[in-house]
């Protein structure tokens, strides 16, 4: 039935890692442990990302034109007229300061909820549920048998919030500089899109740059991809969240805790007990 706006939740003081055996959720299956290798190429992916931002940025500003697709006079952007290279240099160089800034506050969030030792926060923070899972695999298996239990609105809820989270990053750090990324790429390739012989030489040249050109034309097709699916996810994010919305009649994150509360109590009820009667009878 439809929750509508009877929830509301409480913050449970014992609902901490405090209070709970994180030993007691280990799941040795294949799929479990495989999934959790996931969480490490998912890391990996993130270190890439970054690293092709910091290559983009001291390529940009060490080195004006000569290692890159953009051209000296600028870059022709459709309908917009020319964008001067200088304001390109600095465009994507401030985009790519602002996403490392974003990153260090959200490391500072992070850093408290870790501190907070709450369980809810931390499932809600990537980075301190990164912290978590990479610290011991026992808080991974924890982690994954609360999402266990999740029905499709609740799914459909977490989905959104997640995504909802990288707004920032992704509309004022991401967009500017991979839009114009993409018309660079367009301009680069167009003239070999038709032609039935495609050839790699050509497109990206030769001499003493050529290896510079190569690694800057495959980080701005990493970034670009990357960006593209992120944009897909927060558009498909903002059409789920419309019916949403009137059915959880409250703030998305709130929802989000208060689940997790649930399916903390219902997952840790059994372990619970088990630990009372032990120690009730003393052992």
């Amino acid at each position: 039935g439809t929750m509508g706006a009877q929830w509301k939740r409480e913050v449970v003081q014992d609902h901490k890692f405090d209070f709970i055996n994180v030993d007691d959720f280990i799941d040795n299956s294949c799929w479990r442990q495989f999934t959790y290798s996931l969480v490490f190429a998912a890391i990996i992916r993130g270190i890439l990302v970054y690293c092709s931002d910091i290559f983009t940025a001291a390529n940009l500003l060490a080195n004006s034109d000569a290692n890159s697709f953009v051209p000296a006079q600028g870059v022709q952007l459709t309908g917009f007229g020319k964008l001067p290279f200088e304001v390109y240099k600095w465009l994507f160089s401030g985009c790519i300061l602002l996403g490392f800034a974003l990153l260090g506050w959200e490391i500072r969030r992070a850093r408290a909820i870790i501190a907070s030792r709450d369980i809810s926060y931390a499932f809600t923070s990537m980075i301190a549920c990164r912290y978590y899972t990479v610290r011991s695999y026992p808080h991974y298996c924890f982690f994954a048998q609360i999402n266990n239990s999740k029905k499709t609105v609740d799914e459909v809820a977490f989905f959104c919030f997640f995504t909802f989270r990288n707004w920032k990053r992704l509309i004022l750090a991401d967009a500017p500089r991979q839009i114009i990324n993409a018309t660079i790429l367009y301009q680069t390739f167009h003239n070999h899109l038709n032609s039935s012989f495609f050839d790699w030489d050509h497109i990206v040249g030769s001499g003493n740059n050529f290896i510079y050109k190569k690694i800057s034309l495959g980080a701005m097709m990493f970034t670009v991809f990357m960006f593209a699916l992120s944009l897909i996810m927060l558009i498909s994010a903002v059409i789920m969240y419309i019916p949403l919305v009137s059915h959880i009649q409250g703030n998305l994150k709130e929802f989000c805790c208060h689940k997790i509360d649930k399916r903390y109590a219902h997952v840790s009820h059994p372990y619970l007990y088990k630990r009372q009667d032990g120690a009730c009878s003393g052992d």
